[in-house]
């Protein structure tokens, strides 16, 4: 039996629906080994990377860097880099199951100090002004309907036979302009490359790029796929300090094709078919939903968007079927933004003056457990707060709803807190389950 868990986003909280589903289809992307037990409560794990920028050994805000930049006072490195800057990696783990994974830092990359902090969850206060949308929305990047119909999904992309500087259209891939990538996610670059993995990698940004292409032999090209379908492309060796990365391969003859660990002939196609999750928007304005990048710049580009009274499905893997970080399997996450903020400012990487981006309030994972052959089989989505927003409030409600689901799980924006079942609390996340009994 295939399982359906409806989340519906509304402006009050909305009753559980029971609604049995015979198809369905799933996706995903980072998650870790779970222990199905109706009694323990599982928290969907979730991963944030948070950039730092440190001059002269003190740290500055990123508006600061902007604004050097702007008058002068600080630049770019020839390697894509600030000046005098390093950037810190915090993971950001949550209860159980932790989600053992270290994320590449996404923006402006250069030789990096890392560190891993663990922070509480934590809920937030109301949502800022600034969150109003101040310009049109963009048109959602996804399938006719929301419904995941991709025909160009099942075409097997002609490797070595399409150039690196243009993006590659009819295979099923989305381009997204918002990065000024050339329509591509992310591109990353290692500096050298060992047995034990790829060091040095620098990501691309529309500033080491603005003159020419990004996508260069050498690089490896992510891309966007249509929810809710999922990239099949990415290396085998990956990132030696733990980075993922994923996409394309630019060739040294400057042509592009899968990537040595790709799991299937096409850019895009679906791993697995043990949940369908599905969005309904009950707002009056528009939400964007945005995936992570990953495996690749972990960035939140993938975008999700949907109008007022739409319905969409998400990617939510198998987790015996996907990519796997050091033999790990991988789940889904997801950003959730505010109402009414425009795509194009939802789904890119942003700064902390507003909460949007990677700076969203609540964070979204999904995923379906198959790794024990032979036992009973659960699917999982969550919510929680982004750590990194702990004053900020998502302005709307979230419910879990569907057949057979165990511990409902709520977003109450009146009350500022989430519940699991009865248990709620403004610094705890919430996790559904519900079991395949085939």
């Amino acid at each position: 039996m295939k399982l359906l868990t409806q989340l519906l986003i509304a402006a009050a909280t909305s009753q559980a629906l029971a609604k049995p589903h015979q198809h369905g289809q799933r996706h995903g992307r980072h998650a870790a080994k779970r222990e199905a037990s109706p009694a323990e409560a599982l928290v969907a794990a979730a991963v944030v990377t948070e950039t730092a920028y440190i001059l002269n050994g003190r740290i500055i805000s990123e508006h600061d860097v902007h604004e050097g930049i702007k008058n002068g006072t600080l630049e770019w490195g020839p390697d894509g880099g600030l000046s005098s800057s390093a950037v810190l990696q915090v993971a950001a783990p949550t209860a159980v199951p932790v989600l053992e994974h270290k994320p590449e830092a996404l923006a402006q990359k250069q030789e990096a100090a890392q560190v891993e902090q663990a922070h509480t969850p934590a809920v937030a206060d109301s949502p800022s002004p600034s969150t109003s949308p101040s310009t049109k929305e963009s048109e959602p990047s996804q399938p006719s309907g929301g419904h995941g119909d991709c025909p160009d999904c099942d075409k097997e992309f002609p490797n070595g036979e399409l150039s690196c500087d243009k993006f590659p259209k009819g295979y099923g891939a989305v381009p997204i302009g918002h990065e000024s990538l050339g329509g591509w996610s992310g591109v990353q670059i290692a500096g050298t490359v060992s047995g034990a993995g790829m060091n040095d990698i620098k990501t691309q940004t529309k500033n080491t790029c603005a003159n020419g292409p990004c996508c260069v032999p050498g690089a490896f090209c992510s891309y966007a796929c249509p929810n809710p379908y999922l990239k099949m492309s990415w290396p085998k060796l990956q990132g030696e300090t733990g980075q993922s990365v994923g996409g394309l391969k630019c060739n040294n003859d400057g042509k592009l094709e899968m990537a040595d660990g790709s799991i299937a002939k096409t850019l895009c196609g679906k791993a697995g078919s043990g949940t369908t999750v599905k969005v309904e928007n009950k707002l009056s304005q528009s939400v964007s939903i945005c995936r992570t990048d990953y495996p690749g710049t972990e960035s939140e580009t993938m975008p999700f968007t949907l109008k007022p009274g739409e319905t969409g499905e998400l990617a939510s893997p198998n987790l015996s079927k996907y990519y796997q970080w050091q033999g790990k399997a991988t789940s889904a996450h997801y950003y959730i933004n505010p109402q009414g903020v425009p795509e194009k400012e939802a789904c890119t990487w942003s700064d902390e003056s507003r909460a949007v981006g990677n700076w969203a309030p609540v964070i979204f994972g999904t995923s379906f457990d198959d790794l024990k052959p032979g036992q009973e089989r659960y699917g999982y989505s969550g919510i929680k707060q982004n750590e990194l927003r702990m004053t900020d409030k998502l302005n709307f409600a979230i419910t879990f709803t569907g057949e057979g689901i165990r511990s409902p799980c709520t977003w109450d924006n009146k009350k500022n807190v989430f519940c699991e079942g009865k248990d709620c609390g403004e610094f705890k996340g919430c996790t559904v389950s519900l079991a395949d009994t085939n």
